[in-house]
């Protein structure tokens, strides 16, 4: 604050929170009294306002009392600076290196302390931007069908706006480069904007503070939901389908939530695991985006810093990644003038389909019910290996062939020294199993 110093006397206190607020734009948070300024160089709210007031009744006031600095900050505080916490730790503003971005009419406005904002995109809207480089990586890397949901993706980390309450999977082998888009996708919206928090912590039976580690971000990324069990993807269903949720985090009493349409989950992983059986339900599956990555590289292939010569220098993967954003921007607003079709998401049939190509042999082998219950009926461990083996193509053991059926929870008995099933025969009887009977 540029004032001449040691002007005022305590009891000057009301002329002192004029000149402050005067120059400085304050927020008060209504729950908590929290102080937050706008900061005109970053075009973001900070929070700790009340230490820049601190600072400045001091080289403003002669012999500045204590007292007289409370005064002034709760002077300012109750002159029409208080808003509710939701107001900003909730915004829905765009706002980005070099402006807010609009996202109804998108057109770039400049920053100003009425947007609300206390975060950034890294990123900065430059229509011009036609650097391909990252952009055709991308799509060496995918499923070229697929990119409309990439840009749908990218586009719900950007405009932090999920209304399909939409989750991601990229599901592929080892070295398809899953993770390579991950984290791409998290130079576009920023470190900051992304949280890694793993599974367990948010997906574990009754943790209070769960949801409390995605308040102010955009997007979560994990790994292996394969191996998820069952209270695990229950949790998640939930997460994933559910309206406002409350949430606090640790020794802070503050109700706030966490709302799952301004927020996506994002999973890279090699196996779905028991996730084929899981989602059976309609209203879950329409929550479930599945992207499949085929594209595997070899090993002698593979560059965990491959970025490192990918880029000429910090100025060309910045014109990579705002030539992106670029595209994103251009392909929403083409929708929006309905210039071309709104994205197709996956509908039910189409992830049953995925799942069912995605599904390991062993697993199809139950889902296609060549077991089937009827009374009176029974199968040996002996009939079902061999059967088993005709339809996954190896050979198994008699141990690991009740593994498996433990597994999909058949229950058997020893019967004169050999293991059965009661109640169970063969809906398909497989040539071998008849052989044995021949």
């Amino acid at each position: 604050i540029n004032h001449e110093p040691k002007t005022f006397t305590n009891h000057n206190y009301d002329l002192v929170a004029d000149i402050i607020q005067s120059e400085n734009h304050f927020l008060t948070f209504r729950e908590t009294k929290e102080m937050w300024n706008y900061d005109k160089c970053e075009g973001i709210y900070k929070p700790l306002a009340h230490t820049l007031i601190e600072e400045s009744c001091q080289k403003m006031i002669q012999k500045c009392k204590r007292s007289a600095v409370l005064e002034v900050i709760d002077t300012i505080k109750r002159n029409k600076t208080m808003i509710y916490m939701k107001d900003l730790l909730e915004s829905d503003h765009i706002n980005t290196q070099n402006g807010i971005l609009d996202p109804i009419t998108f057109m770039l406005k400049p920053h100003s302390p009425e947007y609300l904002t206390y975060t950034k995109l890294p990123f900065s809207v430059n229509f011009n931007a036609r650097n391909l480089k990252l952009w055709n990586h991308i799509l060496t890397i995918i499923d070229v069908k697929d990119i409309n949901l990439i840009m749908e993706l990218i586009w719900l980390g950007i405009s932090k706006n999920n209304p399909f309450k939409k989750m991601f999977v990229f599901k592929g082998e080892t070295n398809t480069q899953k993770s390579t888009l991950a984290d791409m996708i998290v130079w576009i919206i920023g470190n900051a904007n992304v949280s890694r928090e793993k599974p367990e912590q948010y997906l574990s039976k009754g943790s209070r503070f769960s949801t409390s580690k995605f308040i102010g971000k955009r997007m979560n990324i994990a790994s292996e939901i394969g191996n998820f069990d069952e209270e695990m993807l229950e949790n998640q269903k939930s997460l994933v389908g559910a309206e406002l949720q409350n949430t606090e985090r640790k020794s802070d009493n503050t109700e706030r939530y966490f709302d799952p349409t301004k927020f996506v989950f994002l999973y890279t992983t090699n196996k779905l695991g028991k996730l084929y059986s899981s989602i059976d339900d309609a209203s879950v599956i329409t929550r479930f985006q599945f992207l499949i990555f085929r594209n595997q590289l070899a090993d002698d292939d593979t560059n965990g810093q491959w970025y490192d010569t990918f880029f000429d220098n910090d100025d060309d993967k910045k014109s990579a990644i705002d030539t992106i954003v670029n595209i994103v921007i251009n392909y929403k607003k083409a929708q929006s003038l309905g210039n071309i079709p709104k994205t197709k998401w996956s509908n039910i049939a189409d992830t049953k389909a995925i799942l069912d190509e995605e599904m390991p042999i062993e697993d199809k082998y139950f889902k296609d019910e060549r077991i089937t219950e009827k009374e009176g009926e029974q199968l040996t461990i002996t009939q079902i290996k061999d059967d088993f083996k005709s339809f996954v193509g190896y050979k198994v053991d008699a141990q690991m062939m009740g593994n498996i059926m433990k597994k999909h929870g058949y229950v058997s008995k020893k019967s004169n020294g050999e293991t059965i099933y009661k109640g169970l025969m063969f809906n398909v009887v497989a040539d071998d199993v008849l052989s044995n009977f021949s």
